[in-house]
């Protein structure tokens, strides 16, 4: 997501990072829950590149530099994808599951937080709370 002018403070950038983020799990959450008992299927998770990407961004943010072009938003199979099952499958839905608790409390964290700060801007400009 590009940010630009009064929207590219580095609270907003860093909180529009984390929900990209966590939208991105939640698409690998969901594949995997969705298929956990498809044989043979091996569990998803965010790409390798873009978690350094992520990782990066967020230490340039906090260090005061502009944040680059952030890699394709993709999914790949699991580096760590833990014992398979006799079909092959290697999904265990009590680690999705409470994989989707944590990447949804995380989402609802960044989102009432950018809401907070998208509310001081408007405070500041309208002088109304």
């Amino acid at each position: 997501m590009s940010l630009s002018g009064m929207f590219a403070t580095p609270g907003v950038q860093s909180l529009s990072l984390a929900l990209d983020e966590a939208s991105l799990r939640q698409q690998a959450i969901s594949s995997n829950i969705a298929n956990v008992n498809t044989p043979g299927f091996k569990r998803l998770d965010v790409s390798p590149s873009f978690e350094s990407a992520f990782s990066n961004a967020l230490s340039d943010i906090s260090e005061g530099r502009s944040v680059g072009m952030m890699p394709d938003a993709t999914l790949t199979t699991a580096a760590d994808q833990g014992p398979a099952r006799p079909d092959g499958n290697t999904v265990q839905i009590e680690q999705e599951m409470l994989g989707l608790a944590q990447n949804s409390a995380r989402y609802e964290f960044s989102t009432e937080m950018l809401a907070n700060s998208f509310h001081g801007m408007k405070t500041a400009i309208t002088g109304q709370d």
